[in-house]
C-alpha cells in the first residue's frame, strides 16, 4: 500500500480530540498509581491481549503470590500457569517466569533504555514502549489491534494481521506519537478510547472523531 500523506492538521484534531475526551477519574485502575517498576513491567505482559477489567480483578492475587521477582523466577512454569489460568493466554506463563528470573538479576530494577527493555523475556516492542510511556512518561510508542483498528478506520484502509508491521503504517504510528501532551496522558487516553469507543463494535455516535473519520461519517450516514 502506498504511503498515507496526513496533513499536521488532522493529526492535531485526532490527537486533542482523544485527549479531550479522557478524563484520569473514569479510568483508574491500579497499576496507573505509582508502583515498583518491575511490577508495572509484569503487568503490561499480563495486559496483553487480555481485558483490563480481568488483570484488575486478578492483579493482586498474583503479586501476593508472587511478591518478588526472585519468587516469580523460582516458581514452576505450572505454577505460574495457574496463577494466569483466568487471564487466559497460558503460553505467557513461560515468558513470565523468565522475566521474573531476568529481573531477579538485576534486583527487580527494570533497564533504562527501551531496546534493552525489548530484549527480556516476553517484551516486544508493545509492551516495552507502553511500560516508557505509561510508566515513565517518556516518549515512546506503542501500538496494539485496537490502535491499529483506529487508525484503519479513521483513514480508511483495509488491515491484516502484518499491517503492524508495515513501514507505511509504522509512519502514520510515528505520527500519531508526535504530540504535545505528557506521555502518560495521551498514551491512557488512547488506550481508554481504542477500548471504549472506537471498540470492536464501534460507537460512533459518542465518537468526537466522527466528522473526520472515514468509517465514522460512512456509518452516520446509514
Amino acid at each position: 500500500m502506498a504511503e498515507i500523506v496526513v496533513d499536521s492538521q488532522v493529526w492535531k484534531f485526532v490527537q486533542t480530540q482523544i485527549v479531550d475526551w479522557w478524563s484520569e477519574d473514569d479510568h483508574n485502575f491500579p497499576w496507573r498509581a505509582p508502583d515498583e517498576e518491575w511490577r508495572l513491567l509484569v503487568t503490561e505482559v499480563l495486559l496483553q491481549r487480555t481485558r483490563a477489567e480481568t488483570v484488575a480483578d486478578e492483579r493482586n492475587v498474583f503479586f501476593a503470590r508472587f511478591n518478588s521477582p526472585a519468587s516469580l523466577g523460582d516458581a514452576s512454569e505450572e505454577e505460574v500457569a495457574e496463577a494466569i489460568y483466568s487471564l487466559g493466554l497460558a503460553w505467557r506463563a513461560k515468558y513470565l517466569r523468565e522475566l521474573g528470573a531476568a529481573l531477579a538479576k538485576t534486583d527487580g530494577v527494570v533497564p533504562d533504555s527501551t531496546d534493552e527493555i525489548r530484549e527480556l523475556p516476553g517484551v516486544g516492542p508493545y509492551v516495552a514502549g507502553a511500560f516508557q510511556a505509561l510508566h515513565r512518561n517518556k516518549h515512546a510508542s506503542f501500538v496494539d489491534a485496537n490502535v491499529v483498528r483506529l487508525l484503519a478506520r479513521f483513514f480508511g484502509f483495509e488491515k491484516d494481521g502484518e499491517t503492524r508491521r508495515k513501514r507505511w503504517f509504522l509512519k502514520l504510528v510515528e505520527q500519531l506519537f508526535d504530540h504535545d501532551y505528557e506521555p502518560r496522558t495521551f498514551g491512557y487516553a488512547l488506550l481508554d478510547f481504542t477500548r471504549e469507543i472506537c471498540a470492536r463494535k464501534a460507537h460512533c455516535s459518542k465518537c468526537p472523531l466522527r466528522e473526520q473519520c472515514t468509517f465514522g461519517q460512512n456509518s452516520m450516514s446509514e
